[in-house]
């Protein structure tokens, strides 16, 4: 009896800790002046404002304290949009080139840090999501398919923000299939 009520308790202590982590964090985080190199933040006070059922269990600090860590990275994850950007562009070497993909990047962080920041049960783009779309188009860069590749996750986002394709269907190998000669498999 004893054996099995140890790693319960080490569960309940695990997530007492990752609670209380998170409260500080995220007061912390929502202080954070807000980078220059991001939509508004009254862009996304509108889209919180937006989602009625989200507000309901999500405060504005919270929700906003993860869009700040979407593109600044945080302690878990450090590379944030930005910083993702930048090195999808410093390979790129045709300015107007480089515009499109700012412009359209652009785009698809707005889009999908919006609908991330939410809280799990009202969302539909999770971190699984993003860490899929991330490293495909770091991929895009090796084949030099950027643009269309870029076009692609944008219409995957719409289609997800619409409904119209079930989460399940975003998978690495929908974008890059997965080579048999992957020593990793």
């Amino acid at each position: 009896m004893q054996k099995r009520a140890h790693p319960f308790r080490l569960l309940a202590l695990l997530a007492l800790v990752a609670s209380l982590f998170a409260c500080t964090s995220t007061h912390r985080a929502a202080q954070d002046p807000w980078p220059e190199r991001m939509p508004s933040r009254a862009y996304f006070v509108k889209v919180y404002e937006a989602d009625k059922i989200n507000k309901q269990i999500q405060t504005q600090d919270e929700y906003l304290t993860w869009i700040l860590r979407f593109y600044k990275g945080w302690e878990l994850y450090r590379r944030g949009w930005i910083k993702m950007t930048d090195e999808l562009v410093a390979q790129v070497n045709d300015p107007q080139q480089v515009e499109e993909i700012r412009y359209k990047i652009d785009r698809i962080g707005r889009l999908v840090s919006g609908e991330w920041a939410k809280k799990s049960n009202t969302r539909t783009i999770y971190l699984r999501h993003v860490s899929i779309w991330g490293n495909a188009l770091l991929e895009s860069l090796d084949r030099d398919e950027a643009l269309p590749l870029i076009n692609r996750v944008n219409n995957d986002v719409d289609d997800l923000l619409a409904h119209k394709i079930s989460p399940d269907v975003i998978t690495a190998n929908r974008y890059f299939p997965v080579s048999e000669d992957d020593p990793f498999l």
